[in-house]
């Protein structure tokens, strides 16, 4: 509905209705080729490449949502290449029920009691919960913090001196010339962006230069 202006709600479609949807032409119309692709799609053009977060989402209209995403993830040879995370917790439990052996995560878009008493593997969780007290206590629990949505440069490397395993970003790209600037800059240069950041000294210029940024 977002990416194509069409006014139909996914469970009321079939792979039919799908296949002929344009979803690439509000980006580029160089991509109006592009269709919703399937989640065996996904896994068979990604097998080998790049590791799959899965985010389980609930509308009141699944059915047997964990189950069935279990199957697909094991008929494409993936699941050492998958998590599965979602804002809902029993879904999670569920998925930690039929594969204990999987790595599962909750995201979180408010602080919600003691996160880390979950049975999870990771905590998503956003900017603002995100502290570097909740990163040391998950990590104590043996749990890996990503955080979301960040996508201007002193941000992100304000979250990775904070310690967290992974940022979740619109723009990875960017996400990797900081990481690779950071390198550059070294420990008292980190140091510097990490307390200009935090205290707003530091703010992202309307250039996008990620090597000037830093």
């Amino acid at each position: 509905m977002r990416a194509a202006g069409v006014d139909l709600k996914v469970w009321h479609a079939t792979a039919a209705d799908l296949a002929v949807i344009d979803v690439g032409s509000w980006f580029d119309p160089r991509f109006s080729d592009q269709r919703v692709p399937t989640l065996r799609q996904v896994l068979d053009l990604l097998k080998g490449k790049a590791g799959v977060v899965i985010e389980l989402k609930y509308y009141g209209h699944e059915q047997e949502l964990e189950q069935r995403v279990v199957d697909v993830v094991e008929a494409a040879g993936m699941a050492a290449e998958v998590s599965v995370m979602s804002l809902k917790g029993a879904g999670v439990a569920r998925t930690r029920a039929l594969r204990p052996a999987w790595r599962v995560g909750v995201l979180s878009t408010v602080s919600a009691g003691d996160l880390t008493r979950l049975d999870v593997d990771f905590l998503a969780l956003n900017g603002a919960a995100a502290t570097p007290s909740m990163i040391r206590n998950a990590h104590k629990k043996g749990m890996d913090v990503y955080v979301w949505t960040v996508n201007d440069p002193i941000r992100m490397s304000v979250m990775m001196s904070r310690g967290v395993d992974g940022i979740i970003t619109d723009e990875p790209a960017r996400a990797r010339s900081v990481v690779l600037a950071r390198e550059e800059l070294g420990p008292f240069g980190r140091l510097l962006v990490w307390i200009g950041g935090e205290t707003g000294l530091l703010r992202v210029p309307t250039s996008d230069s990620i090597a000037d940024d830093a």
